[in-house]
């Protein structure tokens, strides 16, 4: 039978190793969306484009400091050495849980990084719209005309369509 703590030891180790192989798919990951990032977001603000690198290169530093971490309870250098087992599966439990907790709070930094990829464009929605009738086409803006007909601003003065003629109308980035 194994002295007292030794099984214990020998669990930690094994949950520990079986961690680790977690982590470094983590940090493929984190390392894998840095690289794919490239030049997404590139239309916002510059002080969102600070924060997200900041969170993902935090992330990328916080998962390496996890594996770290969790690699030393994992193969522990100091193995050989004697020493009160029950203080280091205490020791060991302490550095793994704490390797955990970083390894999601690396994942957490990075998805928070990521989300600048959401912030709304600065395009502006355009009142183009082009007018087809039984004659021809009309492209302009969209104004306000007189009830029963489609006001189309062409070309500095506006163009009043009465409704009976019109056979489409179709919103457009802009007129050619």
């Amino acid at each position: 039978m194994a002295p007292h703590g030794e099984v214990p030891l020998a669990a930690l180790q094994s949950s520990a190793r079986g961690w680790h192989g977690i982590q470094l798919a983590v940090l493929g990951f984190i390392g894998l969306c840095g690289v794919l990032q490239g030049n997404a977001g590139k239309d916002n603000p510059e002080w969102v484009r600070d924060i997200a690198a900041v969170l993902v290169l935090g992330s990328l530093v916080l998962a390496c400091l996890a594996v770290a971490m969790v690699g030393t309870v994992a193969w522990p250098v100091d193995e050989a050495g004697g020493g009160d087992q029950d203080a280091r599966v205490v020791k060991g439990a302490r550095r793994l849980r704490g390797g955990i907790g970083l390894t999601f709070v690396a994942v957490a930094a990075l998805a928070a990084g990521a989300t600048s990829g959401w912030w709304p464009g600065q395009e502006t929605p355009s009142s183009a719209v082009e007018v087809a009738t039984r004659t021809g086409v009309v492209c302009g803006d969209l104004v306000q005309a007189s009830p029963g007909s489609v006001g189309v601003h062409v070309g500095g003065r506006t163009v009043a369509l009465p409704l009976g003629q019109v056979t489409s109308l179709r919103s457009v980035r802009g007129c050619d």
